[in-house]
Protein backbone atom coordinates (compact mmCIF):
# COMPACT_ATOMS: atom_id res chain seq x y z
CA UNK A 1 0.00 0.00 0.00
CA UNK A 2 3.18 2.22 -0.02
CA UNK A 3 2.28 3.42 -3.63
CA UNK A 4 -1.30 4.62 -2.68
CA UNK A 5 -1.60 8.18 -1.63
CA UNK A 6 -4.28 8.19 0.49
CA UNK A 7 -5.06 11.96 -0.09
CA UNK A 8 -4.97 11.30 -3.90
CA UNK A 9 -7.85 14.60 -5.36
CA UNK A 10 -9.67 14.73 -1.92
CA UNK A 11 -9.79 18.32 -1.72
CA UNK A 12 -13.27 19.43 -1.94
CA UNK A 13 -15.11 22.36 -0.70
CA UNK A 14 -16.85 21.77 2.97
CA UNK A 15 -20.44 22.37 1.61
CA UNK A 16 -19.84 19.11 -0.98
CA UNK A 17 -23.08 17.26 -1.48
CA UNK A 18 -23.29 13.94 1.08
CA UNK A 19 -21.66 11.31 -0.91
CA UNK A 20 -22.26 7.58 0.02
CA UNK A 21 -19.83 4.33 0.32
CA UNK A 22 -21.93 0.96 0.86
CA UNK A 23 -19.20 -1.65 1.90
CA UNK A 24 -20.56 -5.87 1.64
CA UNK A 25 -18.29 -8.13 3.26
CA UNK A 26 -19.85 -11.21 3.01
CA UNK A 27 -18.93 -12.98 4.63
CA UNK A 28 -18.37 -16.26 2.74
CA UNK A 29 -20.86 -18.32 2.16
CA UNK A 30 -23.81 -16.03 2.51
CA UNK A 31 -25.04 -15.33 -1.22
CA UNK A 32 -22.09 -12.94 -2.20
CA UNK A 33 -21.80 -14.41 -5.72
CA UNK A 34 -25.23 -14.03 -6.52
CA UNK A 35 -25.24 -10.60 -5.24
CA UNK A 36 -22.19 -9.71 -7.19
CA UNK A 37 -23.35 -11.01 -10.15
CA UNK A 38 -26.69 -9.25 -9.96
CA UNK A 39 -24.97 -5.83 -8.98
CA UNK A 40 -22.71 -6.84 -12.08
CA UNK A 41 -25.80 -7.33 -14.93
CA UNK A 42 -28.03 -4.95 -13.80
CA UNK A 43 -24.78 -1.92 -13.69
CA UNK A 44 -26.94 0.46 -15.11
CA UNK A 45 -29.78 0.11 -12.55
CA UNK A 46 -26.86 0.54 -9.95
CA UNK A 47 -26.32 3.90 -11.53
CA UNK A 48 -29.48 4.86 -11.57
CA UNK A 49 -29.51 4.54 -7.81
CA UNK A 50 -26.29 6.80 -7.89
CA UNK A 51 -23.32 4.26 -7.48
CA UNK A 52 -20.46 3.40 -9.09
CA UNK A 53 -18.57 0.51 -8.65
CA UNK A 54 -14.83 0.08 -9.13
CA UNK A 55 -13.13 -1.54 -12.11
CA UNK A 56 -16.95 -3.58 -13.76
CA UNK A 57 -15.99 -3.95 -16.91
CA UNK A 58 -13.82 -6.91 -17.27
CA UNK A 59 -13.60 -10.45 -15.52
CA UNK A 60 -10.47 -11.60 -14.80
CA UNK A 61 -8.52 -15.11 -13.47
CA UNK A 62 -7.03 -15.30 -10.17
CA UNK A 63 -3.63 -17.34 -10.01
CA UNK A 64 -5.08 -20.62 -9.67
CA UNK A 65 -6.82 -19.64 -13.60
CA UNK A 66 -10.46 -19.34 -11.76
CA UNK A 67 -12.59 -16.83 -13.57
CA UNK A 68 -13.64 -13.77 -11.09
CA UNK A 69 -16.57 -11.85 -11.45
CA UNK A 70 -15.43 -7.71 -12.07
CA UNK A 71 -18.29 -7.17 -9.69
CA UNK A 72 -15.99 -9.04 -6.78
CA UNK A 73 -14.10 -6.69 -5.87
CA UNK A 74 -11.54 -8.82 -4.25
CA UNK A 75 -8.64 -7.66 -5.20
CA UNK A 76 -9.44 -3.97 -3.50
CA UNK A 77 -10.26 -6.15 -0.84
CA UNK A 78 -7.31 -7.72 -0.52
CA UNK A 79 -5.31 -4.35 -0.01
CA UNK A 80 -6.57 -4.54 3.66
CA UNK A 81 -6.15 -8.49 4.60
CA UNK A 82 -2.40 -8.95 6.36
CA UNK A 83 -0.55 -10.58 3.42
CA UNK A 84 1.41 -12.91 6.66
CA UNK A 85 -1.77 -14.24 7.92
CA UNK A 86 -3.97 -15.05 4.87
CA UNK A 87 -2.78 -16.33 1.61
CA UNK A 88 -5.21 -14.68 -0.44
CA UNK A 89 -3.29 -12.15 -1.08
CA UNK A 90 -1.07 -14.53 -3.22
CA UNK A 91 -4.07 -15.88 -5.51
CA UNK A 92 -5.91 -12.50 -5.30
CA UNK A 93 -2.72 -9.67 -5.62
CA UNK A 94 -3.81 -6.20 -4.06
CA UNK A 95 -4.05 -4.16 -6.84
CA UNK A 96 -3.35 -0.17 -5.95
CA UNK A 97 -4.97 0.97 -9.39
CA UNK A 98 -8.45 0.21 -7.88
CA UNK A 99 -7.99 1.60 -4.23
CA UNK A 100 -6.87 4.91 -6.79
CA UNK A 101 -9.67 4.45 -8.70
CA UNK A 102 -12.25 4.38 -5.94
CA UNK A 103 -10.44 7.73 -4.71
CA UNK A 104 -11.44 9.01 -8.34
CA UNK A 105 -15.26 8.34 -7.96
CA UNK A 106 -14.93 10.05 -4.38
CA UNK A 107 -13.24 12.83 -5.72
CA UNK A 108 -15.85 13.38 -8.72
CA UNK A 109 -18.50 13.48 -5.66
CA UNK A 110 -19.83 9.51 -6.76
CA UNK A 111 -21.16 6.92 -4.34
CA UNK A 112 -19.59 3.63 -4.47
CA UNK A 113 -20.86 0.42 -4.20
CA UNK A 114 -17.88 -2.44 -3.01
CA UNK A 115 -18.82 -6.01 -2.44
CA UNK A 116 -15.87 -8.66 -1.78
CA UNK A 117 -16.56 -11.60 0.76
CA UNK A 118 -12.88 -11.63 1.05
CA UNK A 119 -13.04 -8.78 3.59
CA UNK A 120 -14.39 -10.89 6.55
CA UNK A 121 -10.71 -11.99 6.92
CA UNK A 122 -9.97 -8.26 7.95
CA UNK A 123 -8.13 -7.46 11.31
CA UNK A 124 -8.06 -4.77 13.48
CA UNK A 125 -5.27 -3.00 11.73
CA UNK A 126 -6.92 -4.07 8.17
CA UNK A 127 -10.14 -2.12 9.33
CA UNK A 128 -8.37 0.68 10.50
CA UNK A 129 -6.95 1.16 6.78
CA UNK A 130 -10.19 0.83 5.28
CA UNK A 131 -11.81 3.25 7.86
CA UNK A 132 -9.36 5.93 6.78
CA UNK A 133 -9.92 4.90 3.02
CA UNK A 134 -13.65 5.06 3.18
CA UNK A 135 -13.08 8.54 4.78
CA UNK A 136 -13.01 10.04 1.66
CA UNK A 137 -17.02 9.45 1.56
CA UNK A 138 -18.91 11.38 3.74
CA UNK A 139 -21.31 8.46 4.53
CA UNK A 140 -20.34 4.79 5.34
CA UNK A 141 -22.61 1.74 5.45
CA UNK A 142 -21.14 -1.91 6.12
CA UNK A 143 -23.29 -4.47 5.34
CA UNK A 144 -22.82 -8.02 6.48
CA UNK A 145 -25.10 -11.19 6.80
CA UNK A 146 -26.03 -13.11 9.68
CA UNK A 147 -26.03 -16.85 8.75
CA UNK A 148 -26.56 -19.31 11.95
CA UNK A 149 -23.26 -20.51 12.88
CA UNK A 150 -24.10 -24.63 12.44
CA UNK A 151 -25.51 -24.01 9.13
CA UNK A 152 -23.11 -21.58 7.93
CA UNK A 153 -20.19 -24.18 8.82
CA UNK A 154 -21.43 -27.11 6.84
CA UNK A 155 -21.89 -25.30 3.92
CA UNK A 156 -18.15 -24.05 3.96
CA UNK A 157 -17.29 -27.50 4.04
CA UNK A 158 -19.36 -28.32 1.25
CA UNK A 159 -17.34 -25.09 -0.55
CA UNK A 160 -14.30 -26.64 -0.13
CA UNK A 161 -15.26 -30.24 -0.83
CA UNK A 162 -17.40 -30.05 -3.50
CA UNK A 163 -14.59 -29.54 -5.98
CA UNK A 164 -12.87 -32.77 -5.17
CA UNK A 165 -10.61 -34.46 -7.36
CA UNK A 166 -10.28 -38.31 -6.91
CA UNK A 167 -6.78 -37.99 -6.11
CA UNK A 168 -7.32 -35.59 -3.23
CA UNK A 169 -7.72 -38.49 -0.79
CA UNK A 170 -7.87 -36.64 1.97
CA UNK A 171 -10.95 -34.25 1.18
CA UNK A 172 -12.70 -37.89 0.44
CA UNK A 173 -11.39 -38.88 3.91
CA UNK A 174 -12.48 -36.04 5.88
CA UNK A 175 -15.78 -36.22 7.20
CA UNK A 176 -18.14 -33.18 8.26
CA UNK A 177 -16.95 -33.93 12.17
CA UNK A 178 -13.18 -34.43 11.42
CA UNK A 179 -13.92 -30.83 10.05
CA UNK A 180 -15.63 -29.44 13.08
CA UNK A 181 -13.56 -31.03 15.54
CA UNK A 182 -9.99 -29.36 13.31
CA UNK A 183 -11.01 -26.28 11.80
CA UNK A 184 -14.05 -25.04 13.69
CA UNK A 185 -11.78 -22.55 16.02
CA UNK A 186 -9.75 -21.18 13.03
CA UNK A 187 -13.07 -20.48 10.79
CA UNK A 188 -14.53 -19.24 13.74
CA UNK A 189 -13.07 -15.79 13.03
CA UNK A 190 -14.69 -15.80 9.66
CA UNK A 191 -18.00 -15.91 11.01
CA UNK A 192 -20.27 -12.82 11.36
CA UNK A 193 -20.52 -12.88 15.10
CA UNK A 194 -16.74 -12.06 15.31
CA UNK A 195 -16.18 -9.90 12.21
CA UNK A 196 -19.06 -7.88 13.78
CA UNK A 197 -17.50 -7.46 16.88
CA UNK A 198 -14.11 -6.33 14.81
CA UNK A 199 -15.63 -3.77 12.59
CA UNK A 200 -17.80 -2.18 15.85
CA UNK A 201 -13.92 -1.29 17.44
CA UNK A 202 -13.54 1.42 14.31
CA UNK A 203 -17.34 1.91 13.10
CA UNK A 204 -20.17 3.21 14.84
CA UNK A 205 -22.90 0.91 15.15
CA UNK A 206 -25.51 3.04 12.99
CA UNK A 207 -22.68 2.19 10.13
CA UNK A 208 -23.22 -1.59 10.41
CA UNK A 209 -26.17 -3.52 8.90
CA UNK A 210 -26.68 -6.84 9.70
CA UNK A 211 -28.52 -8.55 7.62
CA UNK A 212 -30.54 -12.03 8.45
CA UNK A 213 -29.68 -14.49 5.89
CA UNK A 214 -32.54 -16.77 6.97
CA UNK A 215 -35.14 -13.71 6.15
CA UNK A 216 -38.03 -15.88 4.62
CA UNK A 217 -39.98 -12.91 3.82
CA UNK A 218 -37.18 -11.91 1.24
CA UNK A 219 -36.45 -13.88 -2.47
CA UNK A 220 -33.24 -14.40 -1.26
CA UNK A 221 -29.37 -12.45 -0.56
CA UNK A 222 -29.62 -9.89 -3.33
CA UNK A 223 -33.51 -8.47 -2.21
CA UNK A 224 -32.28 -8.59 1.38
CA UNK A 225 -28.99 -6.41 0.78
CA UNK A 226 -30.71 -4.07 -2.54
CA UNK A 227 -33.77 -3.05 0.00
CA UNK A 228 -31.86 -2.42 2.85
CA UNK A 229 -29.44 -0.35 0.73
CA UNK A 230 -29.93 3.38 1.21
CA UNK A 231 -31.51 5.47 -1.71
CA UNK A 232 -31.26 2.16 -4.03
CA UNK A 233 -34.63 1.67 -4.82
CA UNK A 234 -34.46 0.58 -8.93
CA UNK A 235 -32.18 -2.48 -7.48
CA UNK A 236 -34.30 -3.00 -4.78
CA UNK A 237 -37.16 -3.17 -7.57
CA UNK A 238 -35.31 -5.04 -10.17
CA UNK A 239 -34.70 -8.05 -7.37
CA UNK A 240 -38.31 -8.40 -6.77
CA UNK A 241 -39.24 -8.63 -10.06
CA UNK A 242 -36.31 -10.28 -12.64
CA UNK A 243 -36.14 -13.76 -11.57
CA UNK A 244 -32.16 -14.24 -11.08
CA UNK A 245 -30.95 -17.84 -9.90
CA UNK A 246 -28.48 -18.67 -7.42
CA UNK A 247 -24.55 -18.45 -8.05
CA UNK A 248 -22.16 -20.78 -6.47
CA UNK A 249 -24.55 -23.12 -5.37
CA UNK A 250 -23.75 -25.96 -2.91
CA UNK A 251 -23.93 -29.50 -3.98
CA UNK A 252 -25.34 -32.50 -2.72
CA UNK A 253 -22.08 -34.98 -1.68
CA UNK A 254 -24.02 -37.72 0.11
CA UNK A 255 -23.89 -40.09 -3.62
CA UNK A 256 -20.22 -39.21 -4.17
CA UNK A 257 -19.30 -40.41 -0.59
CA UNK A 258 -21.64 -43.26 -1.26
CA UNK A 259 -19.58 -44.31 -4.39
CA UNK A 260 -16.12 -43.38 -2.79
CA UNK A 261 -16.94 -45.96 0.13
CA UNK A 262 -18.15 -48.44 -2.25
CA UNK A 263 -14.79 -47.94 -4.34
CA UNK A 264 -13.18 -48.15 -0.92
CA UNK A 265 -14.74 -51.87 0.34
CA UNK A 266 -13.43 -53.00 -3.10
CA UNK A 267 -17.09 -53.47 -4.41
CA UNK A 268 -16.73 -51.06 -7.73
CA UNK A 269 -13.98 -50.04 -9.56
CA UNK A 270 -13.61 -46.31 -10.21
CA UNK A 271 -10.67 -44.97 -12.14
CA UNK A 272 -11.21 -41.56 -12.36
CA UNK A 273 -13.24 -38.54 -11.89
CA UNK A 274 -15.35 -39.13 -15.15
CA UNK A 275 -16.48 -42.28 -13.58
CA UNK A 276 -17.00 -41.08 -10.06
CA UNK A 277 -19.20 -38.57 -11.88
CA UNK A 278 -21.50 -41.68 -13.40
CA UNK A 279 -21.51 -43.94 -10.26
CA UNK A 280 -22.88 -41.10 -8.28
CA UNK A 281 -24.93 -39.88 -10.57
CA UNK A 282 -26.51 -43.59 -10.97
CA UNK A 283 -26.89 -44.06 -7.10
CA UNK A 284 -29.03 -40.53 -7.14
CA UNK A 285 -31.34 -41.66 -9.71
CA UNK A 286 -31.52 -44.83 -7.93
CA UNK A 287 -32.26 -43.22 -4.39
CA UNK A 288 -34.90 -40.52 -6.21
CA UNK A 289 -36.82 -43.31 -8.16
CA UNK A 290 -36.62 -46.51 -5.83
CA UNK A 291 -36.34 -45.34 -2.32
CA UNK A 292 -38.39 -41.73 -2.68
CA UNK A 293 -35.47 -39.51 -2.15
CA UNK A 294 -35.91 -40.74 1.49
CA UNK A 295 -33.32 -38.75 3.67
CA UNK A 296 -30.30 -40.45 4.95
CA UNK A 297 -30.11 -40.55 8.32
CA UNK A 298 -27.18 -38.14 9.69
CA UNK A 299 -25.48 -38.82 13.00
CA UNK A 300 -24.94 -35.44 14.97
CA UNK A 301 -21.52 -34.52 16.13
CA UNK A 302 -21.11 -35.00 20.23
CA UNK A 303 -21.71 -31.70 22.20
CA UNK A 304 -17.97 -31.87 23.02
CA UNK A 305 -16.95 -30.88 19.48
CA UNK A 306 -19.94 -28.64 18.89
Amino acid sequence: LSKVNWTHKTHCPQNRPVTRAVIHMGPHKTGSTTIQEFAHHHIDLLRKDGYEMPEVDNAEKNARGKTVSSSNHVRLATCFVDPIVEDVRTIYPCDPDRLLHGLDLAAKGHNVFITAETLDKIDREGIEMLKSYLSHWIDVTIMIFYRRYYDWLPSVFNEIHKGRRLVQQEKWEESIVDFLFQYSESYHRLHVVSLFNRLQQKFKKENIVLLDYHDKQTKGPEENLFCNMPNAAHMCNATRFIDTSTSNPSANLDYSDLAYGAKKEGLISIPDDRKMAQVAESIERYHKSNLNARKFERVCPSSSIL
